[in-house]
């Protein structure tokens, strides 16, 4: 009776994501491509919102995602534009390519 509060569905994970849900939403959008957030969830076998599909693969699980320190010249960058451009990190972010 009445609404789940903040539009939580019954039977849908929060939280932590398993190394199983990793390899089946890899595996999915490796075979399908990235596209309808909602649709990928559910045809992948995940019990998961689509918004939360998008933010673990944009984040975490997409191959182009650096991850560990900055080069020596990725700082230099960094340190230049800043100088540049002050605190619009937006812009500094863009620029860099990150």
């Amino acid at each position: 009776m009445g609404r789940n509060s903040c539009g939580f569905k019954d039977g849908l994970n929060k939280g932590v994501w398993s190394a199983t849900e990793d390899k089946l939403l890899t595996a999915f959008i490796n075979t399908h491509g990235e596209g309808k957030w909602t649709t990928i969830a559910n045809k992948a076998g995940l019990k998961r919102f689509g918004k939360s599909c998008r933010l673990r693969w944009l984040n975490y699980l997409r191959p182009s995602v650096k991850r560990g320190n900055f080069s020596e010249e990725e700082d230099d960058l960094i340190i230049r534009l800043h100088k540049l451009l002050g605190n619009r990190v937006f812009q500094v972010v863009n620029l860099c390519g990150l």
